[in-house]
C-alpha cells in the first residue's frame, strides 16, 4: 500500500508542482491541460449558443414589440378619438381610423361610441370588416376627453397578423437551422473528447472500486498511460485513503462502543436527576443509598441528611403500625406498592404524598434495592377540598346549602329526639332585593347579601345552622326548641335588623324581609315536608303585606293551591277585561263634601260569578311580572272613567291610584301616567297617586327623581299607610308630595287607646308643620270622624262615608251628596 510521508511525498509533490506540467501545449501529456483544452473549446462554443439564442429571442420579440407598435399608436390617436366619440362626430372618427391604418400595420379599424360604430376604416385588399367577437382583434377603451373615469367608447384594431406571422417564421426557421446543426457539432465534440479523455480512464477505475475488497489489503491498479497525470494521482490517493479509512474505521468502531455503554449509564442518571418527582433509593435493608435533586426541593433535606438512614427520619406520625404492615406485606408480595402516605418535611411541615414503591431483584430473585418514586400532591389535596366544600356550600356566602342543610336538620332533629324538644325551621326571602340588583347592579346585590348574612349570624347560637337556599332565600334551622316565644322574638328580632337601611355604594337601601315558620315535629317530621310548609308560611307573611312572620297552619297549603289556580288564570284576566274599578269617597272634613275618590281594582272572575279582592291576587301579580301590566290598566281606566264623569256633566274631582313598588321603582310609573294622560285626555291635576313609606324609602334618591319627574307631569301625590314604617321629617322635607294619608290601623284605635288619638295628632301636627293635607282612611263611626275633625284632619275616607263602588253606583252616589269645586 502506498502512503503519503510529509517529509518524501510531500516534497516530491512540491517539487512536480514546480514543474511546467500545466502550459498548455498539444504534446503534453497532462489530463488536466486537455481538459482546460476542451472546457475552453466549449466555453466558445457555448458563447456562440447564447449569441444564436439572443438572436432567436430578440426575433421572438417581433411579435410582441409589433403588438407594443400598435399599441403606442393608439395611444397617439386616443385623444383624437376620444374626442370624436364625445361629440360624436363619424368624420373625425373615420379620419382618426384612416390615420391608424396609414401609420401602423393594421388591417382595419373600428371606433365605437356609446355601444355603436362611430367610424372604420380597412386596407385595401383585407375583406369583410372584422366581427368584434374575433379573439384576434385588439380592444382599447375611450374616456371621456373631461373624465378619465368615464367610459364613452373604444376602439377595436385587426392587425396585419399574416405578414406579422409571416417575418416572425422566417426568423424562427433560419435560427432553428443554425442552431441544430451547431449543437450536432457541438454534442459530438463534447461527447467525444469527454469519452476518450475522461470516461473510458475512470470506468476502469471505477471498475476496480466495485471489485476491491475492503475487508483485506486490496489496492487499485494504476491505469496504463495515466501515471503521471491526474488520474494517476487520483489511483495513489484512493490507494492512500482506503488505508488511512482501514484504521479510521477500527478506531471508530471502539469509540462507539465505549459511546453507547456511557449513553445507557448517562440517561438513567439524567432522569433520576432531572425528574420533578422525588425519587428514593434504599438497600436491602432499607438504607438509603440515593435520592435525587427533587427529594430535596419535596422535603427539604439534602442527600448528606438521609444517606444510609432509614427513610423513617420522613414519617409523620399519621400513619399506624397496620398502614406500614400492609404495605410491606404488599412488596413482599406483589413486589409494588402504591399510596397516598403523610411525610415531614425538614421545616416541620407535614404534607400529603403519592408514593409508588418497587422491589429490585437480582438474577436469583434476591432483594438489592427499594425504589420509592413520589410526588407533593398538596394543591390537589387542597383542590379536592375547595371541590368538597364547594359542593355543600354556597359559593358567595360559604353558608352551607341544600344538601348539607338537610343533613344539618338530621342532626338536629335526632339531638332534639333525644333531649324531648322541637327544631324550628324558619324560610326567609327577601323583599325588593331584586330592585337592588336591577338598580345598583349584581356586585351591590351581592354585598348586600353578605351583609344580610352578617346580621343573621348575630341571632344564632353555636348550634344552630343558616344556609342560603339560592337568591335572596335563606334557611334557619333553630334546635332544641321548647317554646314558640323564643322562635317569635327571633323573628322579631331578625326582622328588625333586616329592615334597618344598608348602606350599599354610598346609598342609603331599605329592605325588609318575610318569614315562615314550620316546627318540628308538629307541622312535619322529616326535612322535605317542613321546608314546603315552611315556604307556604313565609308566602303567607309576603301576602299578609311583607315585613312579616308567619307560623304554618294547615289551611296556608290550601291557600297555596289557590294561588297556584289564581296564577293561571290571571293573565287571562288582563287580556279579557277581567278587571273592572270601585271608587271610595274622599270627603273635606270640615265642609262634608267629597273632594275625591279612590280607584280599588277588583278581580270578576266570570267563570266562578264572584270577586277577588286585591289582598288576594296583587302579591301574585308582583311574582308573576304583572303587576306592571295591571296598574298601567288602573292608571288609565281611572283617567278614562272621570274624563266621562266630566263628559256627564259631573264636575271633576281627584282620582287616587295605588302604586306597586316594582312600578315605581323601574321608573315604568312616570311612562305609565303620561301615556295614560295623552290617551285619555285627562288634567293631569284630576290625578292622583299614592306610594307607602316602604317604596319610597326603598332608596330616597331615586324616589326624590321620580316624584320630581311625576309633579312636572302636575299630578297630585300621597303617602299610603302613613305611620307603619319609618316616618320622619327628614325625608318628609325630601319627598315633595301633597298629602299624608293616616293607616286605619290607627283610625281604628281611636276611643279604645289614648295612644291611638296621640298618634293621629302628632301625624296631623306634622303636615300641617309641612303644609301638607292629611287624610285619614278606614272611618267607620260617627266618634271616629268626630275625633279626626277635633283633632285637626283634612280629609277621610271609609265606610261611613261610601263603600267602594263601581262605576255607575258612584256617579249616582256623586249627584246625589255635595262636592267642592276643584281647582
Amino acid at each position: 500500500m502506498r502512503t503519503l510521508s510529509p517529509t518524501t511525498d510531500g516534497a516530491a509533490d512540491r517539487s512536480k508542482r514546480r514543474r511546467p506540467r500545466f502550459r498548455l501545449y498539444p504534446q503534453h501529456r497532462s489530463l488536466l491541460a486537455k481538459t482546460l483544452l476542451i472546457v475552453a473549446g466549449a466555453t466558445c462554443l457555448t458563447s456562440a449558443m447564447i449569441v444564436i439564442a439572443a438572436i432567436l429571442i430578440t426575433y421572438r420579440q417581433f411579435e410582441s414589440n409589433a403588438k407594443d407598435n400598435l399599441d403606442e399608436t393608439i395611444e397617439a390617436m386616443r385623444s383624437m378619438a376620444s374626442i370624436a366619440c364625445y361629440a360624436k362626430d363619424a368624420m373625425l372618427a373615420k379620419e382618426t381610423a384612416q390615420a391608424i391604418i396609414k401609420n401602423s400595420n393594421v388591417l382595419q379599424v373600428s371606433i365605437t361610441a356609446y355601444g355603436k360604430v362611430l367610424g372604420s376604416a380597412a386596407r385595401a385588399g383585407s375583406g369583410p370588416l372584422f366581427t368584434e367577437a374575433s379573439d384576434r382583434v385588439i380592444e382599447r377603451s375611450l374616456s371621456s376627453p373631461f373624465d378619465s373615469d368615464e367610459i364613452i367608447g373604444k376602439v377595436s384594431l385587426m392587425p396585419n397578423w399574416p405578414e406579422i406571422n409571416r417575418r416572425v417564421l422566417q426568423s424562427v426557421e433560419s435560427n432553428a437551422t443554425m442552431m441544430l446543426f451547431m449543437a450536432i457539432a457541438i454534442i459530438s465534440v463534447v461527447g467525444f473528447v469527454i469519452t476518450f479523455f475522461i470516461v473510458h480512464p475512470v470506468q476502469m477505475i471505477s471498475n476496480q472500486l466495485h471489485r476491491l475488497n475492503t475487508h483485506e489489503d486490496d489496492v487499485l491498479k494504476m491505469p496504463e498511460g495515466h501515471e503521471a497525470n491526474e488520474l494517476g494521482r487520483l489511483v495513489a490517493d484512493i490507494n492512500d485513503l482506503l488505508g488511512r479509512l482501514r484504521s479510521s474505521l477500527a478506531r471508530e468502531h471502539e469509540l462507539h462502543l465505549q459511546q453507547v455503554i456511557h449513553e445507557k449509564l448517562r440517561l438513567p442518571a439524567a432522569v433520576f436527576e432531572h425528574s420533578h418527582e422525588g425519587i428514593t433509593i434504599t438497600d436491602a435493608e432499607n438504607n438509603i443509598v440515593a435520592v435525587n435533586r427533587a427529594f430535596t426541593q419535596i422535603t427539604g433535606y439534602s442527600e448528606t441528611d438521609v444517606l444510609g438512614r432509614n427513610p423513617s427520619v420522613l414519617a409523620s406520625g399519621r400513619h399506624g403500625k397496620e398502614f406500614y404492615a400492609r404495605m410491606w406485606r404488599s412488596l413482599t408480595t406483589l413486589g409494588y406498592w402504591k399510596g397516598e402516605v403523610w411525610n415531614r418535611c425538614k421545616n416541620g411541615e407535614i404534607k400529603p404524598k403519592w408514593f409508588s414503591i418497587s422491589v429490585i431483584r437480582d438474577g436469583t430473585g434476591k432483594v438489592e434495592n427499594y425504589l420509592a418514586i413520589f410526588s407533593d400532591i398538596t394543591d390537589r389535596k387542597r383542590a379536592e377540598e375547595r371541590i368538597e366544600f364547594l359542593a355543600h356550600h354556597d359559593a358567595l356566602t360559604q353558608l352551607p346549602n341544600r344538601v348539607l342543610t338537610r343533613d344539618r336538620f338530621e342532626q338536629a332533629v335526632a339531638s332534639a329526639a333525644r333531649d324531648n324538644a322541637g327544631v324550628a325551621l324558619l324560610y326567609i326571602d327577601l323583599d325588593n332585593f331584586k330592585y337592588v340588583n336591577d338598580t345598583f347592579g349584581h356586585q351591590a346585590g351581592d354585598h348586600l347579601l353578605l351583609t344580610v348574612v352578617e346580621r343573621l349570624k348575630k341571632h344564632m347560637r353555636d348550634s344552630d345552622t343558616i344556609s342560603r337556599q339560592g337568591g335572596d332565600e335563606f334557611l334557619l334551622i333553630l334546635g332544641h326548641i321548647r317554646d314558640k316565644d323564643v322562635v317569635e322574638r327571633v323573628c322579631r328580632q331578625l326582622l328588625g335588623n333586616i329592615a334597618s337601611p344598608f348602606d350599599i355604594e354610598g346609598h342609603l337601601v331599605g329592605i325588609s324581609a318575610c318569614i315562615g315558620v314550620a316546627m318540628y315535629p308538629e307541622d312535619g317530621t322529616d326535612f322535605g315536608t317542613l321546608l314546603k310548609n315552611a315556604d307556604a308560611a313565609m308566602y303567607a307573611a309576603k301576602t299578609g303585606g311583607k315585613n312579616a312572620y308567619r307560623f304554618y297552619v294547615e289551611e296556608m297549603n290550601l291557600d297555596a293551591l289557590d294561588k297556584l289556580r289564581l296564577k293561571a288564570h290571571l293573565r287571562n284576566a288582563i287580556t279579557n277585561g277581567g278587571f273592572r274599578l270601585a271608587y271610595q269617597a274622599q270627603i273635606d272634613i270640615a265642609s262634608g263634601n267629597i273632594v275625591g275618590a279612590e280607584a280599588l281594582v277588583r278581580w270578576h272572575r266570570s267563570d266562578e260569578h264572584d270577586i277577588i279582592t286585591p289582598d288576594r291576587f296583587i302579591a301574585l301579580a308582583e311574582e308573576s311580572g304583572l303587576i306592571g301590566d295591571i296598574g298601567n290598566w288602573v292608571i288609565e281606566e281611572a283617567c278614562r272613567q272621570a274624563t266621562r264623569w266630566f263628559t256627564a256633566d259631573i264636575p271633576p274631582l281627584v282620582i287616587s291610584v295605588n302604586v306597586s313598588s316594582l312600578q315605581f321603582n323601574g321608573e315604568a310609573i312616570v311612562a305609565s301616567v303620561r301615556n295614560a294622560l295623552l290617551r285619555t285626555g285627562m288634567p293631569s291635576s284630576w290625578l292622583g297617586l299614592e306610594f307607602t313609606e316602604t317604596v319610597l324609602l326603598s332608596d330616597i334618591r331615586h324616589s326624590v327623581a321620580i316624584i320630581e319627574k311625576l309633579k312636572s307631569l302636575g299630578v297630585s301625590l300621597s303617602i299610603d299607610d302613613f305611620g307603619t314604617g319609618y316616618s320622619s321629617l327628614s325625608y318628609l322635607q325630601q319627598l315633595k308630595v301633597d298629602k299624608l294619608k293616616i293607616d286605619q290601623s290607627f283610625v281604628r284605635n281611636i276611643g279604645s287607646t289614648p295612644e291611638g288619638s296621640g298618634i293621629i295628632e302628632a301625624i296631623v301636627h306634622l303636615g300641617q308643620a309641612l303644609k301638607l293635607t292629611v287624610i285619614a282612611e278606614g272611618v267607620e263611626t260617627a266618634q271616629q270622624l268626630a275625633t279626626l275633625k277635633a283633632l285637626g284632619c283634612d280629609e277621610a275616607q271609609g265606610y261611613l262615608i261610601s263603600r267602594p263602588l263601581e262605576a255607575e253606583a258612584f256617579e249616582q252616589f256623586l249627584r246625589e251628596r255635595p262636592r267642592r269645586k276643584l281647582q
